[in-house]
């Protein structure tokens, strides 16, 4: 433990841009990212063209959920059977050839197939997120993993500002084809990137269980591993209670009160610049508790309802988007790379895909009643219960044994049944 507390604690040992196979990974990633924001404008915009309205939208747009939540255990399992490169350079040929069949014109006047397509790239990248929160700490060493979650987290954010901005420009100067063109660019350039990655080999039991034991095995290791499984579950409560309230209210809100969707893009924008700045920060502080660290980070993004609930003016909630931004992607940095010390690298493909599920499950649920209740019950009590939600949810997590340092001491079931990986753990 003093070892792992140093590691949490102390400035970053090294930057993981100094490793040649990470840099590779990071590039590759990071203008995927680019595309796969700048996918969801393109795709929206398509719709409406082709005489779709917002419900339209929402069932082309929600494709892309459903698949990754159906998806996401089968990719995590998958994820830890085969070389991780392997699985991400799969996912990457299968959205591509899915964007492909837009740009050559097959879906020019129907909103069920282009749903339909991107019910397939969301398949694709439920395969690909497992694999690669799998490769990651195979690249590179424990005492820099913080460093290379940040720079992910960091890429992630800008990827948020700039993805919407280009998507925009292009269908506004070029059109729609030549959006998804420009977004199928992208995942060859990530093609191009995974392939130049050298995976380390990893040792693999030489028999396998079935896909279903596989499974349960990935869903038992975080239920063994308290912190884990409490802080997951705290997720998943919140995407459905407080963030699908956000999405939802967030456009109606500031089209009423400030009369435009620039604010809307405004004070989107600021919550993801923020958050690049938030999360170059989280690398750099020296953490005495990180999971404490962690959990008062995500308790601020109460910040967003609160303002909400007091549209005072642009500034007022940009404010709130700003805190929020803040914390909220150093909880993210600061929770991945936990997951990564803490369970073993044969294991860290099916952990990933339940972290993502956790994350996704509940938000389907939480869009479709986000508005009926507002209409229901009030804006102000659905945001309230957000705030409360938020708050109270963060603040329970904190009793649970390991979640104030976001590790567990002892020695698990999981380390004493695991049958697979080289043996080693990632943390001491």
């Amino acid at each position: 433990m003093p070892k792992l507390s140093k590691m949490l604690t102390g400035r970053m040992a090294g930057s993981a841009m100094e490793l040649r196979d990470f840099r590779f990974l990071w590039a590759g990633q990071a203008v995927s990212a680019v595309g796969d924001q700048l996918f969801t404008v393109a795709v929206s915009l398509r719709v409406i063209e082709v005489g779709g309205d917002a419900s339209d939208v929402g069932l082309v747009i929600g494709g892309r959920i459903l698949a990754m939540v159906l998806f996401a255990l089968l990719g995590g399992v998958w994820a830890d059977r085969v070389p991780r490169r392997r699985a991400m350079i799969f996912a990457d040929g299968f959205r591509l050839a899915a964007i492909t069949v837009v740009v050559l014109g097959a879906f020019d006047t129907a909103t069920l197939p282009l749903a339909v397509m991107t019910f397939l790239v969301g398949s694709g990248e439920a395969f690909f997120r497992p694999a690669y929160g799998g490769l990651v700490p195979s690249l590179v060493p424990e005492e820099r993993l913080l460093s290379a979650n940040a720079w992910r987290g960091a890429m992630e954010s800008a990827a948020a500002v700039m993805g919407p901005a280009l998507g925009g420009l292009l269908v506004a100067t070029a059109g729609t084809r030549w959006a998804f063109t420009v977004n199928a660019v992208t995942f060859v350039v990530s093609l191009v990137c995974v392939l130049a990655v050298n995976e380390p080999p990893m040792q693999r039991p030489a028999t396998r269980s079935s896909i279903i034991h596989e499974t349960r095995e990935g869903l038992s290791a975080v239920r063994r591993v308290r912190w884990t499984s409490v802080v997951l579950a705290m997720t998943a409560v919140q995407t459905m209670f407080v963030v699908a309230p956000h999405m939802v209210l967030l456009p109606v809100i500031t089209q009423e009160e400030f009369a435009g969707p620039s604010a809307y893009g405004l004070v989107i924008a600021m919550f993801s610049l923020s958050g690049l700045i938030g999360t170059i920060a989280v690398g750099r502080v020296p953490l005495r508790r990180p999971g404490t660290s962690a959990i008062i980070f995500n308790a601020l993004f109460a910040a967003v309802p609160l303002v909400l609930l007091t549209p005072f003016s642009i500034w007022w909630v940009m404010g709130g988007y700003v805190i929020a931004g803040l914390a909220m992607m150093p909880f993210n940095v600061l929770l991945q790379t936990a997951l990564q010390r803490q369970f073993p690298p044969s294991l860290l493909g099916r952990v990933t895909s339940v972290d993502w599920l956790c994350s996704l499950a509940l938000l389907p649920i939480g869009l479709a009643c986000a508005g009926p209740l507002a209409d229901a019950v009030g804006r102000t009590t659905v945001l309230v219960v957000a705030a409360v939600v938020q708050l109270g949810a963060s603040a329970a997590v904190l009793a649970v044994p390991g979640v104030r340092d976001f590790h567990q001491d002892e020695p698990s079931a999981v380390e004493n049944s695991e049958v697979a990986g080289d043996g080693s753990r990632t943390s001491s």
